[in-house]
Order: structure tokens, then C-alpha cells, then sequence
């Protein structure tokens, strides 16, 4: 009896070794469970760029005095098609910059140049330019900027011409005209100065009272001054004049400068 109950019990312990060897693992009455393989993420789809994405437009010089032509230029991010591409033009100030209404990219090219026309300002003026083709919009800037300041002059006695002064014998002031019409750019005022030795005189004229004569003058600055001998004997005494133009915003130019011969006439002591 206890041989027939060892035998029973190895039977059944091949019996499970048999199902185990052939992948039967899993308890009785269960399925085992199949493996699943990771989903992989799903890559973004890229946005469509927007219409006309590298298009440009520019203008070289982008400040420029009036009256000036830069070249501006337009630029598509590919080839003209056949027949072209017409390219819409504007300024937001015409009475500064003015652009033709259109221009054309030639079939085949990528660019195109045309001249900005500009008129004369009086003060700094930034101006927006803008090119439209195929749904895109295309701008950049353009500053107009007023004529430089420029002094010039030219000193003229009354009696004895130019690049000298003579002290009256009536007024003991000098009978010269300082004469800055030559000047340039949009000036308001006319800033004079006259030095003899240590002493400076200054007067300021407003436009457009571009010739003047010296103010203030007399023996006291004559007897700063320091002489001078011409080729012909004449004695003179030396004196510095200069101008500076100002304009309407308060810019001032670079200073001209004139040496100047001054006569005494006799006058204030002098003995020539």
C-alpha cells in the first residue's frame, strides 16, 4: 500500500515538471497576461511659415539729408514666378519721402532696386516705408535730416576793402561789415565774435540779418590789441573775428575764424 501511494505521488510530480518545461506557469484557471510594447509619441507637425516669411525691405543710406536719393531694395525669400512679381509701395510721409507705386521683381529673381526721393526738412524726420507682395508686409525706416550748418563770412572795411577794419575818426568804432551770408543750412541766428589781446566782444544777430557790423567797440579793446606792420609801412593792430550759426533747434555750427587788421586811424592815442 505505501509503495503504491510513493509511486502516485512521483507520477504527479513529473506530471507538473512536464506542464512547467512546456510554458505552463500560471496558476490553474489563469491566462498569462501577453506583454505590451510602448506606443511611441507621435512627433509634432511643423507650422506652416507664415506667407511671405523672409521677404525684406531696405534702404542703404537709412539717414540721408534732403534732397538726397537712397537706394532701397526689396528682397523675396524666393524667385519671381514667370511674368514677375509687382510689389506694392507706400511712404506714411509723401511730402518727405515719396516711392513709386509699384515695382517689379524680374521673373527668375529674387531682388529688385529703386531711388527714394527726398525733399528738404528743417528738422530730423523719420519716415516708415512699407512694400506689400503676395499677402506679405515688408517696412523699414528712412530718417531725413536738414542740411548741415555751415559758417562763412567775409570781413569788409568801407574804406579800405576786405579783411580789414578802420576805427572811425567820428565814432571810434570800427567801420567794417561782417558779412555771413555764404553760410549754410536753415540758420536762425548769427553768433559774432571780435577779440583784440585778452578781450572779447560778442554780438548775435537774428536771421535774416546775415551782415552786420562789430558793436560795442572803442579805445578799450583797441588798446588790447597788439601790431602789426604791412609791406607798405602801415601799422595795424590784430584782431580775431569769428562766427557761429545757430539753428531753429539750437544746433550750433563749427566756428569759422578770420584774422583781421584793424587800423586805429589815429584814434584812442595811437600815433598811426
Amino acid at each position: 500500500m505505501r509503495m503504491q501511494r510513493l509511486l502516485t505521488i512521483l507520477a504527479l510530480t513529473a506530471s507538473t515538471l512536464a506542464v512547467a518545461q512546456c510554458g505552463g506557469g500560471s496558476p490553474a484557471g489563469t491566462s498569462p497576461s501577453p506583454s505590451v510594447s510602448p506606443s511611441p509619441s507621435p512627433s509634432p507637425s511643423p507650422s506652416p511659415a507664415p506667407g511671405g516669411a523672409g521677404n525684406s525691405l531696405s534702404v542703404s543710406p537709412q539717414t540721408i539729408q534732403g534732397q538726397s536719393q537712397p537706394q532701397a531694395t526689396v528682397t523675396l525669400a524666393s524667385a519671381a514666378p514667370s511674368g514677375g512679381a509687382l510689389v506694392l509701395l507706400t511712404s506714411s510721409d509723401t511730402s518727405t519721402v515719396k516711392v513709386p507705386p509699384t515695382v517689379t521683381v524680374p521673373a527668375g529673381s529674387r531682388t529688385v532696386t529703386f531711388l527714394v526721393d527726398t525733399s528738404t526738412v528743417v528738422a530730423s524726420t523719420t519716415v516708415t516705408l512699407t512694400a506689400s507682395y503676395a499677402g506679405s508686409t515688408m517696412a523699414t525706416t528712412v530718417t531725413v535730416v536738414p542740411p548741415s550748418l555751415l559758417a562763412s563770412f567775409v570781413v569788409r572795411s568801407r574804406t579800405r576793402g576786405a579783411g580789414v577794419c578802420v576805427v572811425d575818426s567820428q565814432t571810434q568804432e570800427l567801420d567794417c561789415v561782417l558779412d555771413g551770408s555764404a553760410s549754410q543750412g536753415f540758420v536762425s541766428a548769427y553768433l559774432w565774435t571780435y577779440t583784440m589781446g585778452s578781450m572779447t566782444l560778442r554780438h548775435t544777430a537774428a536771421a535774416p540779418n546775415a551782415v552786420s557790423s562789430p558793436q560795442g567797440t572803442g579805445c578799450a579793446l583797441y588798446q588790447q590789441g597788439t601790431g602789426g606792420d604791412d609791406p607798405n609801412g602801415d601799422r595795424y593792430l590784430k584782431m580775431e573775428a569769428t562766427l557761429q550759426v545757430r539753428d531753429g533747434s539750437g544746433i550750433v555750427s563749427d566756428i569759422a575764424r578770420q584774422q583781421v587788421k584793424a587800423y586805429p586811424n589815429h584814434q584812442c592815442g595811437f600815433s598811426y
